[in-house]
């Protein structure tokens, strides 16, 4: 058709439609809206994940984590046993049953039970029983801890790491906890 004198022009809107700078505004829009989504579909499990295990998921949370690890009955008093801590494995969206957790060393004394970390404060080595059964010893940097627990020698920056301890039923269960190497002070990890 022929364009009529007076009548305005469509400037390229075809059929009558809004013209192209309204159709670039709302694409425009649209992809400010989805980049904005995008952007929150990655910022909230990583913020999750900067932030660490949620309600009893973990020692860093500040909540008990009792886990059973063995009989009473099976400990003979004064001699130090080595056991494994196994228990749920939590992060932000899974639930791991039964996984190994840590080593801790427990000793009986009469009907209690005392528990410290495995785990060298050091630099995070397994501390072994040493042959004469009265002192503990790291054999990555020779740290050497009296069965107490106090450092006797070597680099570790402080005592074996004590657990909390109850018996439930004749069962022995600990408060486990992991804490930072190479400080002196207790500083609490996630789980």
């Amino acid at each position: 058709m022929p364009h009529e004198p007076g009548a305005p022009a469509s400037a390229g809107a075809p059929f009558g439609g809004p013209p192209p700078e309204e159709r670039r505004g709302a694409l425009k829009a649209l992809v400010a809206i989805g980049g904005l989504a995008y952007a929150g579909a990655i910022a909230v499990p990583a913020a999750t994940f900067l932030a660490g295990p949620v309600g009893n998921a973990g020692a860093s949370s500040g909540r008990e984590r009792w886990v059973r690890v063995g009989r009473l009955a099976d400990l003979p008093p004064g001699e130090p046993r080595r056991l494994k801590v196994i228990g749920e494995e939590r992060d932000a969206f899974t639930v791991a049953k039964d996984q190994m957790l840590g080593a801790i060393w427990v000793i009986r004394e009469g009907e209690k039970i005392r528990a410290m970390s495995a785990t060298c404060p050091h630099l995070g080595c397994g501390i072994e029983l040493n042959d004469d059964k009265k002192s503990f010893n790291c054999p990555c940097h020779a740290s050497r801890f009296a069965l107490s627990g106090a450092p006797e020698t070597g680099p570790s920056p402080r005592p074996m790491d004590p657990l909390a301890t109850r018996v439930v039923d004749g069962w022995v269960e600990v408060d486990f906890r992991r804490y930072r190497d190479g400080t002196a002070e207790l500083q609490e990890i996630a789980g």
